[in-house]
């Protein structure tokens, strides 16, 4: 019985190691371009991130730089910037059934700019209609499926005006936004 108790105490410790010892043999900057590329398809807008992070024991994946561009309608300089991004995810259904669910997204001090031309639209209407409109064709996707159970913005600056400017924007500063079950497909609270 205490021979039982070694191994599983030793394969447990094993474990442990080989998911401390996987982001620092795993080069997640590697996956840079694929991700920008994917989140920048499902957005319709480029999208750049920083250096990557990957952590499996609280099971997230973290950049340090955040930036996605603006409409060209409306501006040329980025629509959201932020110092870090964080998504959370579950663990084993990725591993064992690669089934996406994200737990979280954490967004911090994000600097997001809101414009809004003479006809009323906003800058940020067209954010993922490319997207919506490519899904449209196919029958099924896992982006238009993707539900995030919390979307947080913290320590945020939100700047609003309008195009041509007829005033100095607006200017929100330490905003902080929570989201609970955001999806692309369906209303949320």
């Amino acid at each position: 019985m205490k021979t039982a108790l070694k191994i599983i105490g030793i394969v447990i410790i094993l474990l442990v190691v080989i998911a401390i010892a996987v982001p620092f043999l795993v080069n997640v900057n590697s996956f840079r371009p694929e991700i920008e590329s994917t989140l920048s398809g499902a957005l319709g807008r480029q999208v750049k991130v920083g250096n990557l992070s990957l952590s499996i024991l609280s099971g997230s994946l973290g950049a340090d730089q955040l930036s996605i561009a603006d409409d060209p309608k409306f501006s040329n300089a980025p629509f959201i910037t932020a110092k870090s991004l964080k998504v959370g995810v579950e663990v084993m259904p990725l591993i064992f059934s690669k089934q996406l669910n994200v737990t979280h997204i954490k967004i911090d001090q994000p600097e997001i700019t809101l414009l809004r031309n003479p006809a009323g639209v906003w800058n940020f209407s067209s954010l993922g209609n490319q997207a919506a409109q490519s899904k449209k064709a196919e029958s099924s996707s896992s982006t238009a499926n993707l539900t995030v159970a919390r979307l947080d913005l913290t320590d945020g600056k939100i700047s609003m005006g309008s195009i041509p400017a007829k005033r100095k924007p607006t200017v929100y500063d330490k905003v902080n936004i929570s989201m609970r079950n955001f999806s692309f497909a369906n209303a949320f609270p």
